[in-house]
């Protein structure tokens, strides 16, 4: 029952937030009050007070309740697209279903999606935001798009889009709606090197690992004999004399969410040329997968130089877990 309440609770605050937004302030101050009612940390302030709603049967009910008349008190105000999908190449106008991953360097993306009232959105924003590492998000799009009167459905082509490795994220905004309000939907997807990692992801060939099943943080360091050893600091620039190139990855331990005892974690590092500015493709110099070991939460591969030394110029690492819905993280370095 808790866990309905934690639920209900993450529900009513979004509900709240979004009435905030689009500006429905009675509905927002409605669906507050269904925050207040059922969330678990403010309980021991509200049965003291009302021994009537110690039932937390009654709190998820009157919680359900209270969020309907928040969204009726809104009159129906907020418009936004629905069953929003991204796909490589759609069919008779749609795409049939979400791809969460595409390959490197794919040009043109396609986002359908529906509008359940029609002829109130004359336009559609899209944004196309990147982030190769957690916390470094950057927008790479941003396109206008006429939405004909009367359709119900769209389907948009985004062009000259140069997918890198990493995640993306696609936001539809509806605009042009006189007294109405838009609210932003978005679908998220990751982008890989290899077409093997695309097509196990995309048709369900590995498992779910549980929750929170991704890489939360990437170091880079000089290494030493001891391979396993962590990185202490993180760094983008390493001599070309280094002995060892070492790659910490940090993800949740076992102890803290679910996760398959059989995970596994891949690096995958290239050279991307002398100058960042080089046009020639990646060179791929190493793929490994190692088991992992869940108690730990870190995991190192250490790298021995090559007899002649590493090159100089710019590197990419990308890592990821073995699971179907884990997100690449892709960090770039430099030796010279």
């Amino acid at each position: 029952m808790k866990i309905l309440q934690w639920v209900l609770t993450i529900v009513a605050l979004l509900m709240s937030v979004s009435l905030l937004f689009a500006g429905q302030w009675i509905g927002f101050v409605i669906a507050f009050l269904a925050v207040l009612l059922v969330a678990p940390p403010i309980q021991s302030y509200i049965n003291p007070h009302f021994p009537w709603l110690r039932s937390r049967f009654l709190k998820l009910f009157l919680g359900v309740i209270i969020l309907f008349i928040a969204l009726m008190v809104s009159g129906g105000n907020l418009v936004r697209f629905t069953k929003v999908t991204v796909c490589k190449t759609p069919v008779d106008g749609q795409c049939e279903k979400h791809e969460i991953a595409f390959i490197e360097q794919t040009p043109t993306v396609s986002v359908s999606a529906k509008l359940r009232q029609a002829n109130i959105a004359k336009q559609v924003n899209v944004t196309l935001d990147y982030w190769p590492e957690p916390e470094q998000e950057s927008e790479v799009l941003s396109q206008v798009f006429d939405v004909p009167k009367g359709q119900k459905s769209v389907l948009l082509a985004l062009d000259q889009v140069n997918l890198q490795p990493g995640n993306y994220r696609v936001k539809l905004t509806p605009d042009g709606l006189g007294n109405k309000a838009p609210l932003p939907s978005e679908k998220i997807f990751s982008v890989w090197t290899d077409p093997q990692d695309v097509t196990s992801r995309n048709e369900g060939e590995l498992e779910d690992a549980g929750l929170n099943n991704s890489i939360t943080s990437i170091k880079i360091c000089e290494g030493s004999s001891d391979a396993k050893q962590p990185c202490e600091e993180d760094l983008s620039e390493l001599s070309i004399q280094v002995k060892f190139l070492s790659f910490t990855a940090d993800f949740p331990s076992i102890g803290n969410v679910q996760f398959r005892e059989d995970s596994e974690i891949t690096y995958l590092l290239r050279y991307l040329g002398k100058t960042k500015d080089a046009k020639n493709p990646p060179v791929q110099l190493l793929r490994e997968t190692s088991e992992l070991d869940r108690k730990v939460g870190t995991y190192t591969l250490g790298i021995p130089s090559p007899a002649k030394g590493f090159p100089p110029g710019e590197y990419e690492l990308i890592t990821s877990l073995e699971a179907r819905s884990s997100r690449p993280i892709r960090k770039q370095f430099t030796l010279k």
